[in-house]
């Protein structure tokens, strides 16, 4: 007879739950690496190629029917810094970056403040952004904090965080199915616990990622010869164009004010590699 038929069914259905969220737990530490830059443990069951095959995909995709500046003053500075700051990504990381296929792109869309990076190092910066990176080294910042995400492959390590929630979501509900439970008050429970997943886990470590990605990139844009102080300047910038943002509790990203908190914790550091590489105290 298995152990839980020993247990009253009130109980069997709690074991059940216990079980199956001891194998999500504890399975995915076979998928555990360390990033480039801070040591952190990461779950991440995706190889390089992987990441840089979805990488190739989804940047043609995302840029299929995009309008591309190719020349003139803006793409002139923002090719400067992108390649600046790559060189730089490859002298601090080299095996983080040794297979990476550096591509770099301007969206013409003024109504657009944002930019990003996809596994493999391929970039893509929106016009709208350039309000508030309005100078070279504001503009290093971003593009250091954007390639940041791609050498702690941080878009591998949420694909699996996600499969990892999906196990533990798909154990619960198994658990729950034994319960003597009305199908509302299971609905019910499956609820808390997506949200308990979504608010307790994804999201925190969605903000882990994006400090992350300051940190690192603010090194980067440092060794690539930008002053790293203006990462601060370009954070009050961001919080100056306004806009609703919800409570850094349910946000992806930290608020602009702990952001611009945390660079001045890091910029010691990050001053000495700038000096170390040329810069001007």
């Amino acid at each position: 007879m298995a152990p839980n038929a020993l247990l009253p069914r009130n109980r069997r259905h709690v074991s059940l739950v216990l079980m199956a969220l001891v194998v999500a737990i504890f399975v995915p530490l076979t998928g555990c690496k360390t990033v480039a830059g801070t040591g952190r443990s990461q779950l991440n069951f995706m190889s390089t190629d992987e990441e840089m095959s979805l990488g190739r995909d989804a940047y043609q995709t995302e840029l299929a029917d995009a309008k591309l500046i190719t020349s003139g003053p803006q793409w002139e500075e923002v090719k400067a810094v992108c390649v600046r700051i790559t060189n730089a990504a490859n002298r601090m990381y080299p095996e983080a970056t040794a297979d990476f296929e550096w591509e770099y792109k301007l969206v013409d869309d003024p109504n657009t403040i944002n930019a990003w990076c996809l596994p493999g190092g391929k970039i893509a910066i929106y016009t709208g952004l350039l309000k508030a990176a309005d100078t070279p080294d504001r503009l290093a910042a971003v593009v250091g904090h954007e390639c940041a995400h791609a050498i702690a492959r941080h878009g591998g390590e949420r694909m699996s965080q996600n499969m990892a929630a999906q196990v533990v979501l798909t154990g619960a509900a198994a658990g729950l199915s034994f319960a003597e439970l009305s199908p509302a008050a299971q609905q019910g429970a499956m609820a808390a616990f997506g949200a308990g997943t979504q608010y307790g886990v994804l999201l925190p470590f969605s903000r882990t990622h994006e400090s992350e990605a300051d940190e690192i990139g603010l090194y980067v844009a440092a060794a690539a010869g930008y002053d790293p102080r203006q990462a601060i300047e370009l954070w009050k910038n961001m919080a100056a164009m306004g806009g609703e943002k919800p409570a850094e509790w349910m946000s992806t990203h930290p608020s602009d004010e702990t952001r611009i908190a945390r660079l001045t914790e890091l910029m010691p550091k990050a001053m000495k590699i700038y000096e170390e590489n040329g810069g001007k105290p």
